[in-house]
């Protein structure tokens, strides 16, 4: 019976750090974009999928014109990553660490995210030792309509009264 107990125990353990790392895996809305969450070898990234802008600009000629690196200043930033190396597991407290990358400042600067209870994605930054919280991004679904085009909706859409 204790080791039917150990075994179950085991089970649930593993499952809630999978659940922990899966829940973050899709795409999520924050900061006029679009991010994809997904494995890069051993750890969590984010890519740019889509960038907001005014319907008379192309989100693709968006440049990475502020990064410190003079060679990735003509890149575009649709399809670069603006979160890398996070932790695939989250600690006791639920966070992820890694990076973050700011494309106004072309720096990239510590960081951990956490998923929150209703479903959002908090993100923060660090400083030296300091974090603070930075924004929470909104839950997105992709699909894909009669055209062949890709759709974003809101997984839960805000409430507005």
């Amino acid at each position: 019976m204790r080791l039917l107990l150990a075994l179950f125990s085991i089970l649930f353990t593993l499952k809630g750090i999978t659940d922990g790392q899966n829940n973050l895996i899709g795409y999520w809305h924050g900061f006029g974009l679009i991010v994809e969450i997904k494995e890069c070898e051993d750890k969590l990234c984010g890519v740019i999928e889509h960038i907001f802008v005014s319907d008379d600009k192309d989100p693709k000629t968006i440049l990475d014109e502020n990064n410190k690196d003079k060679e990735l200043k003509s890149r575009t930033l649709l399809g670069s990553n603006i979160l890398f190396d996070f932790s695939r597991q989250p600690d006791s407290s639920g966070t992820h660490t890694g990076r973050i990358y700011n494309p106004d400042e072309g720096k990239s600067y510590k960081s951990k995210i956490r998923l929150l209870a209703n479903g959002d994605l908090e993100i923060e930054g660090c400083f030296t030792v300091i974090c603070r919280k930075v924004g929470e991004w909104l839950p997105v679904t992709i699909s894909i309509d009669g055209n062949g085009k890709r759709v974003a909706k809101l997984t839960n859409p805000l409430a507005i009264f």
